[in-house]
């Protein structure tokens, strides 16, 4: 799966889980920050992502996930 391709998924994951317009989401993108994502709506995204790609995201790691482009890294190097 490309980069792209893991970045899409996640945008619209993203979009499902936080309602948010797909247009605002780039790599830089602050979940909390830019999109207003309090701990619930995070704990639901990390969720779906792990159904998504088939994947465990431990707390700890998505702790130090702050960006999108943080989360498409992530992903792609646990999928790898």
């Amino acid at each position: 799966m490309t980069k792209s391709e893991i970045f899409n998924k996640i945008k619209a994951t993203l979009v499902e889980s936080l309602d948010v317009d797909p247009e605002t989401i780039t790599e830089s993108t602050n979940i909390v920050d830019d999109l207003q994502a309090d701990s619930i709506s995070i704990m639901e995204f990390t969720l779906a992502l792990e159904d998504e790609f088939g994947i465990e995201i431990s707390d700890e790691d998505a702790e130090h996930i702050l960006t999108i482009g943080q989360v498409s890294d992530y992903i792609s190097q646990k999928i790898a």
